[in-house]
């Protein structure tokens, strides 16, 4: 399983701490999804996986966009890491 951690990020580039703090939601969100349980990581499916349909500017694609990420590309990641999960099943984690 992919470790999210940003001690993993290079120490020779220079963030923006705006960039440094979305990476960090995004980061938490995936964790949640990916570790935690019941409501907790429903909250995180629905706000990684969903059609966004949120009041809030920080969506999912806001952060991916913000990051120069491409968003269809990290919900297919992160589905695949849920897909390698041994305990949990895949229907489970998509519905």
């Amino acid at each position: 399983m992919k470790s999210w951690s940003n001690s993993d990020v290079p120490q020779s580039v220079t963030f923006v701490p705006e960039k440094r703090l979305l990476a960090a939601v995004l980061q938490r969100a995936i964790t949640d999804f990916l570790t935690g349980d019941g409501d907790l990581r429903e909250s995180a499916r629905t706000w990684l996986l969903e059609e966004e349909a949120w009041e809030s500017p920080i969506t999912f694609s806001f952060i991916c966009e913000a990051l120069d990420l491409d968003t269809e590309g990290l919900r297919k990641a992160i589905l695949n890491q849920v897909a390698q999960q041994p305990k949990r099943e895949l229907q489970e984690a998509v519905q």
